[in-house]
């Protein structure tokens, strides 16, 4: 796949491409150019330039003559083989699959170059977890050189940044074959690939740039040549900056420009960044975010970074890779949020993946729930098992496997404490790769390497030099064999010196081996105060160590079968009382997941509760709470829809400290307050924050000073601010405030949808808006404009704006007493070519049939109107037998008509019945709450040829109909395949009515998707009928049944419909006549399919009760 914006490139690319393959040797060493003319229409002439070194004869002798051509294809095929496999992050220890077989999309964006995170990645990761369900754009691996719009040119330094594991180097690697293959990247002819970590065995070399390249590419003989040439497109990637132990110095490097003169490689390196070295070619870094600060800011012409996985490229992973068991493994990872946040990570995937989808085979589905992985800790536990056990040719680790698990780990106990001491001295010196001389200084026998699960874990890198290079398959991997050291350690009666030196002298004295709760509190006051967090993990790793669960796992290899309760206490009340300390809220956010890790709920669980009874609101919380807000938001599965701080002390402090919590949410709502200018410059912090997710702002039933409404439109201008919809609705402001809010308006700013509801406006604030709809910059698309009382002028004002204006596709001027003379202009406007409205709602209003003939050359001649509501007008008969002279024309484009609450009878059925036959276009009608009886039902079903009509939507609710009519429907049933989604709701069909429908159901080629018949008088005599014609097709996704007469002899049928309707998502029970023990059996249906919601009386929320309650009034 070609860049985008690079036409004129990529056309002088192939051109000169072209003429490379058109060049040929002949006898002697010369060099004959023999191009091809294709479809010649006048003169051509061809100029042929000689003075290229690779074709000009030297006076030493015969001119050295490169095939570049045939050296590309060489080169790209060294390169296909280097990237062809993916080792590392299978689902499977060991497995050696096809790259582009199992890789996974990454969630990559344009980063902010002086945005350089300061905490552990880990932390990093949990924090970010909830952006990946926002809208961010998202770039392609093969677009990162493309052109970005604040640049006139593609990038020529690129640094892309993201955690470990996050996908760096695969990313790099897919790009290289994508190159290599000849499907992306076309601008470049040659690609140069240098992983840090090997560049790291030549730091104390001098080279020059060719060296280096002949180094890794031997293949290149004449590399000097190459990279002279400017007419040759080069691309240096450099990958895994964090892992470089050259320190690159941008102020003290000297200045060289010569790519044959040779110097130390940090020096090179400084020197091709600047531009020093080849100008011409372009260079790609991939670092750590840390790691990333070595590269000033100016330097770089394009920052990106991986986000990791989104949620559903975790589930593409896991279906990937556990293929049989994705279902239930995501639905056992569903069931931890702290796991499922961890998977952002693709490493951690992998890791979860193999530990779940060897426990499948031991446990059943119910005793995973209770013996699976619950914290992090477990999880690595369990991978250490199971990669001891694959080397063992063992199946599961169940119970049966206790003992020989328990010898294994025995008989390992010597590596995994070598492997230990070389992750827990490292990881103090922040040192990530290792040498021959590590391994040997710290007691790692080479000999483990080379088999066994060792060989997994501490994954040695290809010798291209002739040295031999070492790294932890994972940061985290490092980390855990650090804590499992010191856990092993201290029960030999040693402390390694990390920890002994954060003892007091005291201590040291009085007890000769301290106990595991003094080693922990010894490390967690040291990773409390350390900036940088690089002993969070360690510490988190640690304080699990010491569980029940986790030394029940590592029996054999831990002395201690049992749990210390005083142990685990007592770090637990330390931890807590650490929290209370003026730390920094990453470090607070990470003390708390170690209380995670203890199995120490009680300050998680009293913040919920108090969450439930509105203790947020008061703003009494301490600053520990506030961190304890985000650990529950991250680590629990509540709704980060909505935050509402209508019931806030809105004092400075309260507002600053939950900036952290409510920058979490898509939504934040503001109800009945007066916004005062503080409150502004919270919000409008708030929305300009890097990392927010508020995407929506309701600020409704307000007061909103002019100064407050200034400052709100000045955030709204930023362009880090990314707030889509706003919400004023009952809210008052004067006209200088209209002026402002128009002028975001007018212009390409993010806000695309606008609720301007119950504010009234007048005439002059109308005009303001129509003006802003002119503009040609004005890209506003959804504009509410409900409950105005909008008068005559008014609505002549919005037609004026609305005729040409190009990017508004949504228009609701409901519940405004719009009368015939209102809406003439707004119709006339639709027939204007600019106009693009996709939307029209127009209900709750007083149109009658004298509008429709009006409306008639709308949907004939706008080609852009797709749905049109006029819910709860005056239309009648008349009204409706106009506008099916419109829908039976092949130039009406609707797809979707509501005339429900228009005072219709069965006398316009048959007309609106040829209408839908002959309409190709329409998809939805909704005819509900009218008088139509079981006549105007077979007036409108007994319509023969009806192959034009690809209806696929009836709302046919409220209309009085009974079993009679149900023969007529189901003959309309099977006729009209298209229909998957039919509304009966409040008629009277009875189980009599319900069965004929069956009928139909089961005849039809194609099945129901929605099926809806709320309050019909249904019993347990349809219920068999009902759900064995559903499950023939196994395409329903909704059924509402509440409101009727279902009781628990009825259990067994539902049960057999979750069983085998596989695509169902919800179904509605509430209101029927089950005991409380028969909605418990309806609600454990639940437990037996991912996103499946069973609603009863019992967990129906008060949210979806006043929903019933007002459909029922309704």
């Amino acid at each position: 796949m070609e860049h985008g914006g690079h036409n004129s490139s990529s056309l002088a690319d192939s051109q000169r491409q072209a003429l490379l393959r058109s060049q040929q040797t002949v006898q002697g060493g010369s060099t004959a150019v023999c191009p091809t003319f294709q479809n010649i229409t006048g003169p051509v002439t061809v100029n042929l330039q000689t003075t290229d070194s690779r074709w000009r004869e030297t006076p030493q002798g015969p001119r050295d003559v490169v095939d570049i051509a045939g050296l590309i294809d060489h080169h790209k095929k060294v390169l296909r083989e280097r990237v062809k496999y993916l080792i590392e992050y299978t689902s499977r220890p060991g497995e050696k699959v096809l790259l582009t077989e199992k890789f996974t999309s990454l969630w990559i964006t344009d980063g902010d170059c002086s945005a350089i995170s300061q905490r552990h990645e880990v932390m990093d990761i949990e924090a970010k977890s909830r952006r990946a369900t926002c809208d961010a754009p998202s770039l392609d691996y093969t677009e990162i050189f493309s052109c970005p719009q604040q640049l006139h040119k593609p990038p020529r330094i690129t640094l892309t940044k993201g955690l470990a594991g996050i996908g760096k180097t695969i990313c790099v690697h897919m790009f290289v074959h994508d190159w290599a293959t000849s499907s992306a990247a076309l601008d470049f002819d040659f690609l140069f690939m240098f992983p840090f970590r090997e560049l790291n065995l030549l730091s104390g070399s001098k080279l020059s740039v060719t060296q280096l390249v002949q180094r890794y590419y031997p293949h290149i003989e004449k590399a000097a040549s190459l990279l002279k040439d400017p007419g040759i497109k080069s691309l240096f990637i450099f990958d895994g900056l964090d892992e470089s132990r050259l320190r690159l110095d941008f102020g003290k490097s000297p200045e060289i420009g010569d790519p044959e003169h040779a110097m130390r490689l940090r020096v090179l390196l400084v020197n091709l960044i600047r531009g020093n070295l080849l100008p011409h070619a372009s260079v790609w870094i991939t670092s750590r975010p840390g790691a990333a600060r070595q590269i000033p800011a100016p330097h770089i012409d394009r920052m990106t970074e991986i986000q990791g996985f989104r949620d559903e490229e975790k589930e593409e992973y896991f279906y990937k890779n556990c293929k049989g068991r994705a279902e239930e493994i995501l639905a056992s990872v569903k069931r931890q949020p702290s796991l499922f946040t961890m998977c952002y990570v693709p490493a951690f995937c992998w890791i979860l993946a193999t530990v779940l989808e060897h426990a499948m085979k031991s446990f059943s589905e119910t005793n995973l729930r209770a013996r699976g992985p619950k914290t992090i800790t477990e999880v690595y536990s369990n991978f250490l098992i199971v990669m001891i056990m694959y080397h063992q040719d063992k199946q599961g680790h169940g119970v049966s496997e206790r003992e020989k698990i328990s010898d294994l780990l025995r008989a390992k106990r010597p590596a995994i404490l070598s492997l230990g001491r070389l992750a827990f001295h490292c990881l103090k010196a922040q040192k990530l790769a290792f040498s021959q001389k590590d391994l040997e200084r710290f007691g790692v026998d080479p000999s483990l390497l080379c088999e066994g699960f060792c060989k997994e874990i501490l994954l040695e890198e290809e010798p291209i030099f002739q040295h031999k290079a070492y790294v932890f398959m994972h940061l985290t991997m490092q980390e855990y064999f650090a804590a499992l050291y010191v856990f092993l350690l201290h029960q030999t009666g040693q402390h390694p010196s990390l920890l002994t030196m954060g003892l007091t002298k005291k201590i040291r004295v009085l007890f000769s081996r301290p106990s595991f709760s003094d080693v922990c509190r010894s490390a967690c006051k040291k990773a409390a105060w350390s900036q940088s967090g690089h002993l969070d993990l360690f510490l988190r790793f640690l304080c699990g160590l010491s569980t029940g669960r986790n030394l029940q796992l590592l029996q054999g290899l831990s002395s201690e079968g049992v749990s210390r309760r005083e142990d685990t206490g007592r770090t637990a009340v330390y931890i807590q009382k650490t929290l209370h300390r003026d730390i920094a809220p990453e470090r607070c956010l990470n003390l708390l997941y170690c209380l995670n890790e203890l199995n120490d709920g009680g300050i998680a669980d009293r913040l919920k509760e108090s969450l439930r009874e509105g203790a947020l609101a008061t703003g009494d919380l301490q600053a520990t709470e506030y961190s304890a807000i985000a650990y529950v938001l991250q680590t629990s599965s509540c709704d980060m829809q909505e935050f509402d701080i209508t019931d806030f002390t809105f004092t400075d402090e309260v507002l600053w400290r939950i900036l952290p919590v409510a920058k979490l949410f898509r939504t934040i709502k503001l109800v009945g307050k007066n916004v005062t200018n503080h409150l502004m410059n919270f919000l409008g912090a708030l929305l300009i924050l890097s990392r927010s997710q508020v995407q929506e702002l309701r600020l409704e039933d307000t007061e909103v000073s002019v100064t407050a409404m200034k400052q709100l439109c000045v955030a709204l201008k930023n362009p880090d601010c990314k707030l889509q919809k706003i919400s004023l609705s009952g809210t008052y402001f004067n006209r200088r405030s209209w002026e402002d809010l128009t002028a975001v308006i007018k212009k390409k700013y993010t806000v695309s949808t606008l609720d301007l509801s119950f504010t009234f406006p007048e005439h002059p604030a109308i005009t303001l808006l129509a003006a802003a709809l002119k503009d040609r910059e004005c890209r506003l698309q959804t504009l509410i404009l409900v409950n105005n009382d909008l008068d005559i002028p008014c609505c002549a004002e919005l037609a004026s704006g609305l005729s040409k204006n190009q990017s508004l596709v949504e228009l609701n001027l409901s519940h405004n007493q719009l009368k015939d003379l209102h809406v003439m202009p707004l119709f006339g406007a639709l027939k204007e070519p600019k106009c693009k409205l996709q939307t029209l709602h127009l209900n709750h209003n007083m149109i009658s049939s004298s509008s429709c003939q009006a409306l008639v050359p709308v949907l004939t001649q706008n080609q852009a109107l797709l749905s049109l509501s006029l819910t709860n007008n005056k239309l009648r008969n008349a009204g409706v037998q106009i506008l099916c002279s419109a829908l039976k024309s092949q130039d009406c484009k609707l797809q979707k008509l509501s005339l429900r609450h228009n005072s219709l009878t069965y006398d316009c059925c048959e007309e609106l019945a040829f209408a839908v036959k002959e309409n190709s276009g329409l998809l939805e009608l909704d005819i509900g709450a009218n008088r139509i009886t079981d006549s105007g039902v077979a007036l409108l079903c007994q319509v023969p040829e009806t192959k034009n009509s690809k209806m696929q939507c009836l709302r046919v609710s409220l209309n009085d109909l009974s079993a009679s009519c149900c023969q007529d429907l189901a003959s309309l049933l099977v006729e009209l395949r298209t229909i998957n989604e039919l509304h009966l709701n409040f008629n009277v069909l009875g189980d009599l009515g319900v069965k004929c429908l069956c009928m139909a159901f089961k005849a039809r080629d194609t099945g129901m998707e929605t099926l809806s018949l709320k309050r019909n008088y249904l019993t347990d005599e349809c219920c068999e009928d009902l759900v064995s014609s559903l499950c023939v097709k196994n395409t329903l996704k909704f059924l509402d049944l509440s409101f009727n007469g279902f009781t628990d002899n009825s259990l067994e049928h539902f049960r057999h419909l979750v069983l085998h309707c596989a695509n169902l998502e919800e179904i509605v029970l509430q209101a029927n006549c089950f005991t409380p023990q028969g909605c418990k059996e309806l609600e454990k249906l639940m437990d037996s399919r991912l996103n499946l919601q069973v609603i009863t009386e019992c967990n129906l929320s008060e949210s979806k009760k006043f929903a019933f309650e007002k459909d029922w009034l309704w």
